[in-house]
């Protein structure tokens, strides 16, 4: 590994400016570095299995929620659909009114 990245920052900085960050890039690549141990199979194994048990465990509270939700969604349309209807005949009551036809 190199002490130096090979970008050049030619971004408005000062000398200083420019010495801090390389020096923040040489030590963030070192820590990443030291943290890039390979995984043995065993491990692999079980992240997959965790993310499995819960992506099945989020699955199952969508299903639930879903369940739940639908009934609202229907009285919420229904609802939406008798407003619908009410305004159009307050509409027709309106021009009854200001025409003086009867309905």
């Amino acid at each position: 590994m190199t002490d130096r990245p090979s970008l050049e920052l030619n971004a408005g900085l000062s000398d200083e400016e420019k010495h801090d960050l390389e020096q923040m890039i040489i030590d963030f690549q070192k820590e990443r570095g030291a943290d890039d141990s390979p995984p043995d199979g065993v491990s692999v194994q079980q992240q997959i299995d965790t993310i499995n048990e819960r992506l099945t465990h989020l699955s199952q509270m969508f299903l639930t929620l879903d369940r739940q939700i639908k009934p609202l969604y229907e009285a919420i349309r229904l609802t939406y659909q008798k407003s619908e209807i009410l305004n159009q005949r307050i509409k027709t009551l309106i021009t009854s009114i200001r025409t003086g036809e009867p309905l």
